[in-house]
């Protein structure tokens, strides 16, 4: 446990003490602001238009422009994890001491996973933005913020794998980005390709888009969870394979 918190604590040093993570976090807040406030105009100009669903839940919920957030920043936060170690030459210092892959990956993970949530903490102000007009179902925002996270973290956990097997941030990035908007899309598309109902309810439990909306709304089905801690548990699995591999060559 020892190594996996300095890890831990050195990803979150080199993140906020460079340049590079305040452009992140303002890329992230001006993205999310102007999404936001698209969603307050929408509901204020036509309230018709959202039905049931507030500000916040469209904000949170299956658009476009919540799976961008996703398809965007956590490739920009897992792409450096190991290709800039490569490049900052220190990638075979992580294992020359008695630390193993699995802490090294996992101190990596939850480095990047609190980098993530970082990111997300300023948006509490919408929901004080939301509650001057409104009322706002907090367990509902806190339902919104699980969604993030799970989910988040194993998109998080495909990207770290990415980043393991390249050698550049840019290379990183574009697998990572490659990698987990193909394999949404396309297990997104299983429910509009297969009408049997085995299949139906198979893609129907994978899609990305579905799960979005009922964190949104409050709805924490425990299979979600499952099914998003299994990816992350996979990606990481892969990742540690990816690094034995590469320390016995």
């Amino acid at each position: 446990m020892r190594a996996i918190f300095a890890i831990y604590k050195r990803e979150l040093l080199s993140s906020f003490a460079s340049p590079m993570g305040y452009v992140l976090l303002a890329s992230f807040l001006v993205f999310n602001g102007v999404v936001f406030s698209f969603f307050m105009q929408m509901v204020a100009s036509n309230p018709a238009l959202s039905g049931t669903r507030g500000p916040l839940q469209m904000f949170f919920g299956s658009t476009i422009l919540s799976v961008l957030t996703l398809l965007i920043f956590c490739p920009a936060i897992s792409m450096r994890t190991f290709a800039e170690e490569r490049r900052a030459r220190t990638f075979e210092t992580l294992f020359t001491t008695t630390v193993t892959e699995t802490e090294v990956v996992l101190g990596k993970f939850f480095g990047a996973l609190t980098v993530w949530m970082t990111l997300w903490l300023p948006t509490l102000l919408y929901a004080l933005v939301v509650r001057r007009y409104g009322p706002v179902d907090w367990g509902v925002l806190a339902s919104a913020y699980l969604g993030q996270c799970v989910i988040g973290g194993a998109f998080l956990s495909l990207g770290i794998l990415m980043s393991a097997l390249s050698r550049s941030q840019v290379t990183a990035f574009v697998l990572s980005f490659l990698a987990t908007g193909g394999v949404m899309f396309a297990l997104g598309l299983g429910s509009y390709i297969y009408t049997d109902e085995s299949r139906l309810q198979f893609f129907g439990y994978v899609n990305l888009w579905s799960h979005l909306e009922n964190f949104s709304v409050g709805l924490v089905d425990t299979r979600a969870l499952v099914y998003y801690l299994s990816v992350t548990a996979l990606g990481l699995g892969l990742t540690v394979n990816v690094l034995a591999g590469r320390k016995e060559a």
